[in-house]
């Protein structure tokens, strides 16, 4: 963990050298959270049915999918990135020989975007709340488990994406594809359930991993649903975490070898 710890405190302090970028990043968050605000106002009245068990109103149930998204796209993007830069560089081979584990060694190259996502998302929730969004404080421990679960089930991806950049120095656009699903089958902008929705849509969107996790996710934090009340979302979330990540620590450590067996490991 030590390590881990460096390489995030290495990224803060080149982060904070751009400090025009991180003031700009933070007016983002009030500049997005001001139109969500009215659009969801406007709609509240035609989509509140379809959300009857999810908060019933529209403004928190974009502010909890947006905020989940931003968590899924951190996820998704950053490992990848990651990889890629320290080829480009010439710090991964290094990294790669030091006696640090390959895990720790991740979560210091990823963990000051996720810090960063963190921060971004509480004040986009914190703005939220000046508006008039109403949270089970409650439940909240409920809800942080939920958004962990739904991080920790889209890590494969990230790292399929990483072992592509690894092999062949391209993400074959993994990360893309994943965003793209989740913001149309996920449930972030509309309720699966929505009658609108035709069935083989709703059918297909049990199999994206940010449909359930957004669905207990938001009875917990917007309804106050105890953890218990939402475990079938939560075990098929699980069922994700498990399987999923086999796949991908088994793709990433074979692309490992394939770099090292063909000594391209430092070749961008």
């Amino acid at each position: 963990m030590r390590s881990a710890f460096a390489l995030i405190q290495a990224s803060w302090r080149t982060q904070r050298s751009y400090r025009v970028s991180i003031v700009l990043s933070i007016l983002m968050l009030g500049v997005t959270v001001l139109p969500v605000y009215f659009v969801s106002k406007a709609l509240n009245p035609y989509m509140a049915p379809s959300i009857a068990h999810q908060g019933q109103n529209y403004f928190g149930f974009l502010v909890i999918g947006m905020i989940a998204l931003m968590f899924v796209s951190t996820t998704v993007s950053s490992i990848p990135d990651a990889i890629g830069a320290g080829i480009g560089t010439g710090t991964l081979e290094a990294l790669l020989a030091t006696r640090a584990s390959i895990p720790s060694l991740l979560a210091g190259m990823v963990g000051y975007s996720f810090l960063w996502t963190a921060v971004k998302g509480v004040l986009f929730l914190a703005l939220a709340m000046l508006l008039g969004l109403h949270l089970s404080f409650g439940a909240s421990l409920s809800g942080v488990l939920i958004l962990v679960l739904i991080v920790l089930a889209h890590v494969p991806f990230a790292l399929l994406a990483a072992s592509l950049v690894l092999a062949f120095r391209t993400s074959a656009s993994i990360p893309s594809a994943v965003m793209i699903a989740s913001g149309l089958l996920g449930g972030v902008y509309w309720s699966m359930s929505a009658r609108a929705i035709p069935p083989w849509v709703q059918a297909l969107s049990n199999y994206v991993p940010l449909a359930p996790g957004l669905r207990a996710l938001r009875q917990t934090l917007l309804e106050g649903a105890s953890l218990s009340a939402v475990m079938p979302d939560v075990l098929l979330l699980i069922g994700f975490v498990v399987l999923l990540n086999a796949l991908g620590c088994f793709a990433f450590i074979e692309a490992l070898r394939y770099a090292r067996r063909t000594g391209t490991l430092a070749q961008y």
